[in-house]
Parts: structure tokens; sequence; C-alpha cells
């Protein structure tokens, strides 16, 4: 059965990616892998700072902010499974370009369905996105749901 990965934020256009997953699955018949990736916080270090200042978030507080996650996908997959779809939840914390490849490598996914956030050129200038990392790095197919109407 083919696999169907869902990269989702919480941001207005997940609604709009989750419509758009669920047309392809039925009429692939495929599985959908819900996904979310939690970033890491960063904290500007002071010019000159010794490493003993570096830290990173404990162990438990990454396990807490997943299962989180998890639970907050299992509610968006609960309406899809009523359905008839097969959804799966995942949830990791990283970058999220770097977890989603890695997820579409490790999962031999057929497809990936995300959203854009229809941001302006300079701030891609600046920071880049997650659909252009994941568009240059997909060992698959992907389907991008723009912000715009």
């Amino acid at each position: 059965m083919p696999t169907i990965l869902v990269p989702l934020d919480s941001s207005e256009i997940a609604a709009k990616v989750l419509l758009v997953a669920e047309a392809l699955a039925s009429k692939l018949q495929s599985k959908l892998l819900l996904y979310h990736v939690i970033e890491p916080v960063t904290t500007p270090v002071p010019m000159g700072a010794s490493l003993e200042i570096l830290s990173t978030s404990p162990a438990s507080l990454d396990l807490e902010q997943t299962e989180s996650a998890r639970r907050r996908l299992e509610e968006l997959a609960a309406p899809l499974r009523a359905r008839g779809l097969d959804v799966d939840c995942e949830a990791s914390f990283g970058i999220p370009v770097n977890e989603i490849i890695d997820v579409a490598g490790t999962q031999a996914v057929d497809y990936i369905v995300l959203g854009s956030h229809g941001r302006g050129a300079l701030f891609h200038l600046f920071a880049g996105s997650v659909v252009t990392g994941v568009l240059k790095q997909s060992p698959c197919p992907v389907v991008v749901v723009p912000a715009r109407k």
C-alpha cells in the first residue's frame, strides 16, 4: 500500500493540506502518515562566552513536547479514520527539513504533501523554507499546497 507523508504544523494551511492529502490517499488507496517536527529553540550566546553556558533542553521536555504533538495529530487523524482511511501519526524533535527527509527515506514513502506558508522572497532569502529544502532533497514526488486561494 502506498504511503503519503503529510508534515503538518499548527498554521492555518494545515487544514488545507489535510484535505489535499485525504483526496490523494482516497484516489490512490494510500496510507497517510501525519507528521510533526518540533524545532529546537535557539538562544543567542554572547560573544566570547565559554561552552559551559551552552545547554540543551532536558530530554523529558523533548519527550513531553513530542507526545503533545502526537496527541494533536491523533485528533486530526480521528475523522480521517472514521472515513475509512489508514492513518499513522508520528512526531519528532529536530530540524524540519532534515527530519522530513529522514522519515521519507526510512518509511519509504511514495509522496509528500505539505503546505507553503506563502511568505515573501525576502523571508526566503534569509531564512529559506521547509518546502524548498524538501523539494531539493526529497526521494519521492512532493505535492505543495499553496497558502493562497
